[in-house]
């Protein structure tokens, strides 16, 4: 196919030229140069005609010709033709300047009465049939010339064939490798680039350390507040879904859950925004994609991103407030923690029960059989540190937390010099540090950081020891003869090794996240259970990195069967090692995980790193993966055995080691019911006015019920809203008989590919089959 740029377009005698240059004959001066030594009469060659020049072109060219001059693109490639044509050589109605889609029509037989020219109105999409009518009508209507792209649109014509030349590349990718196509079809954009420089100060802080990270096409700030001391990391990016987060080490002592109640009693209202669940609130006031807090083992983080620049900073605004002078109050603790109170509130002769949003919430937790197993596991793998308490609260010890316990939790934890700042996107950074700065130079730096320092490693055991767990009776019960679940569980390395926490997560992900993994063949696969044992698999949520595997629905007589398959399979492993083809397919879902970016990335990234930089590491570091997928295809080929020296250090040596069953009670609800009840008779006995149980539960339910004052709280108006529509665009075209569209973004290399397939002729008795097919297609 000639390409476009080597086209002119003719016009009755005149000549529309496409390119700079006009198409003449090959060695003009060469036969001119003959024809004077000669004296022979030459005719020039002509240039081809019209039709010969349209149909050298494709369909979606063509398309894309009568798209540029706002005319109707719809039919074959004949028609397509003969409609330019007749468009060169008698003009074209102009656009309808009402509906601004359709093109003035003039009415061949008309009345008296009726204009000459009116809209048909327009096609509303190529799939559908419906037509957009337009009523206008004009008497006056000058025609205009059928116009071919500038410069700039010829590229974008170009672009729009070469795109289209691949599109069976891609329906066929056994012709075409894969990185053909990611590299013809995905543009990567370039990291961004800053003025600022290291040791510069900048609004109360100083800038520590800039690094580029080019696979995620951003740059990692870290500063240091002068005053607090607090850190703080800017991920620099052209990303408009901005995200600001903080996050402060809160390291339980007991299993009152002091923690857990704290963030839901920060989100009661602050100083300067009195009013109640200003978060909930919020919801109406704001455009935010994302609001939440979470808290974890050792951790508490209140987060949130928003695509608007004022309500960026109004939430800044509220969660700052909430978090660095939130109002505590008696009446919020007792609502969102654990309270005493009459079972009907306003009758003062029913029972007294024990009441509260955490303690509820925790009782539903601790009735999951899941989730009892996963949570004893870690408190008896790590028994002599912080993960020997429930951080989300055990409703047993919830109701022995006080109000000034609470408050006395803030006051030591909840200081910017625990915290860690985190932001993220395209909003400049300079103002969002003023912003912080003006509520961060109030306090000083704490002289003793006693919270970061008592966070310490577990000491690892010299035997393995065991562990049985009871649960209540499971809903959904497949085999009553198979209840039992059981698994070994292992103490690993330091998550604030990163190197280490890499090779680890790359071998635990080898043993049991696949169908060719040793575990899955030797488990799931002979059918001894029903699935892996809750929490299977690599876990770096405490400064400890973990272990897990086993079985769940397995009869007790299976359960040294099991230990001895998992034990007998890491030898197995060690001796033989892992398929070559299981390595690569785990490393490429790496470098697939690393380069999807989707428009929650800055949130993926904050919960990625805060596992390991709340332990003080380099949250930086965390994020140069490549390098480490890079060193570690280094070192395998140097030491093929790796792999299997680590299965050695950290498994078959390794002592720390946890043999843990659960087996169902029957009795487990009764019991926690008789245990909640004997708990609340206590608490009842050592208050000494139980009458102020009745009043106090009268008091809350007024506050809960009284209207609040919401205009405290910072909200958008129509004015703050950007009135642009952000319009990807997307090139449509056929493939053979296949209608395409292709949208180019920067995908950072990756292809993303959906097909929709018509089942409507695929007869009944097939049906059935249809998700095993899409199943495998997708396998």
């Amino acid at each position: 196919m000639a390409p476009l740029t080597r086209l002119s377009l003719k016009k009755g005698n005149q000549t529309l030229p496409i390119s700079t240059k006009k198409i003449v004959g090959n060695n003009d001066k060469k036969v001119s140069d003959n024809k004077k030594q000669l004296n022979i009469s030459i005719k020039k060659a002509k240039c081809p005609s019209l039709r010969i020049q349209l149909s050298a072109l494709t369909i979606p060219t063509l398309k894309s010709l009568l798209r540029f001059n706002h005319q109707n693109s719809f039919g074959n490639k004949s028609s397509l033709i003969s409609r330019i044509i007749y468009m060169v050589q008698h003009d074209v109605y102009p656009q309808c300047p009402k509906c601004m889609q359709g093109r003035l029509k003039i009415r061949l037989h008309r009345r008296k009465d009726q204009s000459k020219y009116y809209c048909p109105g327009f096609p509303i999409s190529f799939r559908s049939p419906s037509f957009h009518r337009c009523n206008y009508i004009t008497d006056e209507c000058r025609k205009i010339t059928f116009d071919f792209p500038s410069n700039s649109k010829r590229k974008y014509l170009i672009s729009i064939m070469n795109l289209l030349r691949l599109c069976h590349r891609i329906i066929n990718p056994t012709r075409f490798s894969l990185n053909r196509q990611l590299q013809q079809l995905s543009s990567t954009s370039k990291a961004p680039s800053t003025s600022l420089s290291v040791g510069q100060e900048l609004h109360g802080y100083i800038v520590k350390e800039i690094t580029p990270v080019p696979e995620f096409r951003l740059i990692a700030i870290k500063l240091q507040h002068k005053l607090t001391g607090c850190q703080h990391l800017h991920i620099d990016r052209e990303h408009k879904n901005n995200v600001w987060s903080v996050a402060f080490q809160t390291t339980p002592k007991d299993d009152t859950g002091v923690a857990h109640i704290l963030e839901h009693t920060a989100l009661c209202g602050s100083e300067k925004f009195p009013c109640r669940d200003p978060f909930f609130k919020m919801t109406n006031r704001s455009m935010a994609t994302f609001m939440n807090a979470f808290t974890a083992s050792d951790w508490t983080m209140y987060a949130f991103s928003t695509q608007n620049k004022k309500d960026y900073y109004n939430l800044m605004s509220v969660y700052l407030d909430a978090v660095l002078h939130p109002k505590l109050d008696e009446y919020d603790f007792m609502q969102e923690g654990w309270r005493l109170e009459h079972e009907k509130t306003d009758d003062p002769n029913s029972p007294i029960v024990i009441k509260g949003v955490v303690f509820n919430e925790m009782k539903g937790v601790f009735s999951d059989s899941h989730q009892v197993y996963a949570r004893r596991i870690q408190n008896s793998l790590m028994p002599t540190s912080t993960y020997q308490y429930e951080s989300g609260g055990d409703p047993e010890a919830i109701p022995t937390l006080t109000w000034n316990g609470l408050k006395n939790f803030h006051a030591s934890h909840y200081h910017p010099t625990n915290g860690r700042f985190f932001t993220y996107g395209s909003f400049p950074l300079s103002d969002t540090l003023a912003f912080l700065n003006d509520y961060l130079n109030h306090y000083e730096q704490q002289k003793a950081k006693t919270i970061s320092l008592a966070l310490t490693e577990e000491s690892h055991w010299n035997q393995s020891r065991s562990v049985n767990i009871t649960c209540s009776p499971q809903s959904f019960v497949v085999d009553s003869n198979k209840t039992t679940t059981a698994s070994v569980s292992y103490l690993l390395g330091s998550i604030r090794n990163t190197w280490e926490t890499f090779l680890l997560n790359i071998v635990c992900s080898l043993l049991v996240d696949s169908e060719k993994s040793p575990f899955y063949k030797k488990l799931i696969i002979p059918n001894i259970g029903t699935n892996y044992s809750p929490d299977t698999g690599f876990g770096r949520n405490t400064l400890n990195t973990t272990f897990h595997v086993g079985l769940q629905d397995i009869s007790k007589d299976d359960v040294d069967n099991v230990i001895k398959i998992i034990d007998d399979t890491f030898q197995e492993v060690a001796k033989e090692g892992f398929e070559k083809t299981q390595i690569e397919a785990l490393l490429h879902q790496f470098e697939l995980g690393i380069k999807h970016q989707d428009e929650n990335f800055g949130l993926k990234i904050i919960l990625g790193l805060i596992y390991s930089w709340i332990h003080g590491s380099d949250p930086v570091d965390s994020l140069q993966i490549t390098k480490y997928v890079e060193r570690f295809n280094e070192e395998i080929k140097e030491n093929p055995r790796l792999l299997q020296d680590v299965i050695e250090k950290y498994f078959l040596k390794n002592n720390h080691k946890l043999i843990a069953t659960m087996n169902i009670d029957e009795e487990y609800a009764e019991k926690k019911k008789q245990k909640e009840s004997e708990l609340c008779q206590q608490l009842i006995s050592q208050c000494k006015d139980k009458q102020s149980i009745y009043k106090k539960g009268l008091e809350l339910q007024k506050r809960q019920s009284a209207p609040q004052n919401i205009d405290v709280l910072p909200t958008l108006s129509i004015t703050d809203i950007d009135k642009k529509v952000i319009r990807v665009p997307i090139i449509q075209g056929h493939a053979g008989n296949t209608y395409v569209q292709l949208c180019e973004q920067p995908t950072n290399g990756i292809t993303y590919f959906r097909c929709l397939l018509n089942t409507f002729d695929l007869p009944n008795e097939l049906k059935p089959y249809l998700p095993l097919f899409v199943n495998i297609l997708t396998k």
